[in-house]
């Protein structure tokens, strides 16, 4: 017998041997699936995608209800919603978030023209259209690809929501003073209105400093588009639409129908709780203000709100300056799961944002349900939201405002702050605003151009 065939003989044996041992009886082993244990598997688990999205929105108004959603239907990615608050200091801190590589957000909400300017300028924002091609989203058919101002022809944001402008009106002070719910009407009407509805300790009116004040109101209605520029592409602040304003403004302060705006600022005040404590009859607003109206408790009151158009700078115009499509969504440039941010974003704009609705914001799905939107908006205060003229809105074709086109306009806003409170505050006469306001604008555009 040769070597090669005794080695053989040997490993054969050995090999046998060794069978025998491991089952223990001269039989084979049961297979996995008998002995009632599964077998281990062989690739590890994959870890979730973890997705941080900013908004200005209060979480408990809806953004919460939208990631619990998602993350219980999506268990492969998983978002994660932080607030900001949507003021100087808050935008600030997005911003230095949107540029760290430790704090990264993947998506986040910006709420006007000026500011997605400046992120998209500043490289904060991922252009979209590959990611929209790739994932099938259907934008026209969805939002309307001509709804959206595109920067070197390129989609940076898609808006989530249309913000519907109102004037909100005490309905027991409006029959009170024998005052029918206006349909269309002019600013002259609104401020003889806002004198008719001044009774005792209550005001007329309240605007919110921080909102906007009836120069921007009255001016926008005037020129919806690019209000601050002129067709020149000069400043528009010689505008006589901005003195009407600023002068209405002025005079319902002197007539007691308005807190004078020195008192505004220095209180604080706020929409909410101005007019739903009852301390004013009418407020210029926007849907959002619905979540207020039905927070009883903490603006208790009893009294039914009806909802009326904003006033127009020439009769019969369909301006709706405190509207639009807003609360635009985009993704950061630095997030490092793009694709997985853009799964978020198409089942948020036609699926999540419904969660946004009872909280006072308005899908900007072309293809929403009005019927549908109202009821949800209304929730269960059914008593002290009117239906009729919230619908009435809510389905009226309007022009909203944009400003998408105008140069440096956080320098813009600024001087026009500056100048206005000067009059406001009663140390400089409306000309001389107005003309150091045109002075100021055109150097700010003409260095922007260099």
């Amino acid at each position: 017998m040769n070597r090669k065939w005794i080695a053989l003989s040997a490993v054969m044996t050995i090999t046998a041997a060794m069978s025998l041992g491991c089952s223990g009886k001269n039989e084979p082993a049961p297979p996995a699936e008998a002995s009632g244990k599964p077998e281990a598997s062989t690739s590890p688990k994959t870890a979730p995608v973890s997705l941080k999205f900013w908004g200005g929105v209060p979480p408990e108004s809806g953004p919460q209800q939208v990631v619990d959603k998602w993350n219980k239907e999506h268990p492969d990615i998983q978002v994660e919603y932080i607030r900001y608050v949507n003021d100087d200091t808050g935008n600030l801190k997005l911003e230095t978030a949107l540029l760290s590589k430790t704090e990264t957000p993947d998506l986040f909400m910006t709420y006007a023209d000026e500011r997605i300017t400046k992120r998209v300028q500043a490289g904060m924002t991922e252009p979209l259209d590959d990611l929209i091609a790739k994932s099938g989203f259907d934008l026209n058919g969805v939002i309307g690809a001509d709804r959206i101002f595109k920067y070197d022809n390129k989609i940076h944001y898609i808006p989530a929501s249309r913000s519907i402008g109102a004037i909100m009106i005490n309905k027991t002070a409006l029959e009170e003073a024998g005052e029918k719910l206006p349909v269309s009407w002019t600013w002259d009407e609104f401020a003889a209105l806002a004198k008719k509805l001044t009774k005792g300790d209550r005001k007329g009116l309240v605007l919110e400093p921080a909102q906007g004040t009836l120069g921007e109101y009255v001016a926008t209605t005037s020129k919806p588009s690019d209000w601050l520029i002129t067709a020149d592409g000069t400043s528009n602040f010689n505008s006589p639409a901005l003195k009407k304003g600023l002068e209405l403004q002025k005079s319902l302060e002197e007539s007691g129908a308005l807190i004078k705006y020195p008192d505004a600022v220095a209180g604080k005040i706020t929409l909410q709780n101005e007019f739903l404590t009852g301390k004013a009859a009418m407020a210029p607003a926007a849907s959002y203000l619905i979540r207020y109206i039905k927070d009883t408790k903490n603006f208790p009151h009893d009294f039914p709100v009806v909802f009326a158009p904003y006033p127009q700078y020439e009769k019969d115009g369909k301006v709706n300056p405190g509207g639009g499509l807003g609360d635009y969504l985009s993704i950061n440039k630095n997030s490092p799961h793009k694709e997985a941010a853009m799964k978020f974003m198409n089942w948020y704009l036609t699926d999540g944002v419904m969660e946004m609705v009872a909280g006072g914001r308005i899908p900007s799905n072309q293809k929403i349900d009005f019927n549908k939107i109202s009821t949800l908006l209304i929730g269960d205060a059914e008593k002290l939201i009117d239906k009729a003229s919230l619908q009435a809105l809510l389905s009226d074709k309007l022009t909203y405002p944009s400003s998408n086109r105008v140069p440096a306009p956080a320098e813009l806003r600024a001087v026009y702050k500056e100048e206005m409170e000067k009059y406001l505050f009663g140390v400089q006469p409306i000309d001389k605003t107005l003309e150091i306001m045109k002075t100021r604008g055109d150097a700010i555009i003409k260095n922007a151009k260099k």
